[in-house]
């Protein structure tokens, strides 16, 4: 728990599956103020898009939320040559598929980030939330400072929102849990 797996500027050269716990992604801006990417569940990989650069220097920080268990494997190895042509494929199509879904999830992300107003971007991200789980009363796995950083805004402006949001009846909300009121 708290432990860095991977901090900035260092040299990724293998690739991480989180067997359990919980990691999140994560960068520090030049006043040292964390923007939160993402949070890994298992069964998530990581290090792979790193390990494949030229320079396989690491832009973010991956810290255990939590007692964590990682399985390391490396990249070399992975990649080899000598590794028979079925494995190589079943590889290659797996790697496909994480990069697609890594991809719709830095889309939604920009979508949300884009929004003008707090209140456009915690509506943005709720619904995504309901859609995924299929129900729109759900648990979002960010606590309030994870979600402000996720959201790119600041706590205490994130706290009010929500208050003001559950007050006119748009949401409805205990700790983590939320609901979305359809029909307002």
């Amino acid at each position: 728990k708290n432990e860095n797996i991977i901090s900035e500027g260092d040299r990724v050269d293998f690739v991480g599956i989180i067997y359990t716990g919980k990691v999140v992604n994560e960068r520090l801006d030049f006043e040292g103020n964390i923007s939160l990417q993402q949070i890994l569940i298992p069964p998530n990989i990581f290090g792979f898009d790193i390990a494949a650069t030229p320079s396989q220097l690491s832009p973010i920080n991956l810290k255990c939320l939590e007692d964590t268990q990682v399985l390391f494997f490396s990249y070399s190895k992975l990649i080899n040559d000598d590794a028979p042509a079925e494995d190589r494929i079943k590889l290659l199509n797996n790697l496909i598929t994480l990069f697609a879904n890594e991809n719709i999830r830095r889309m939604y992300k920009i979508e949300i980030l884009t929004q003008k107003s707090l209140r456009k971007r915690i509506m943005l991200y709720l619904n995504r939330i309901a859609q995924k789980e299929g129900s729109n009363s759900f648990k979002i796995p960010l606590d309030r400072s994870q979600l402000a950083q996720y959201l790119n805004v600041n706590r205490s402006a994130l706290s009010a929102e929500l208050s003001k949001m559950k007050r006119e009846g748009l949401i409805d909300f205990e700790k983590n849990q939320f609901s979305i009121n359809k029909g307002l």
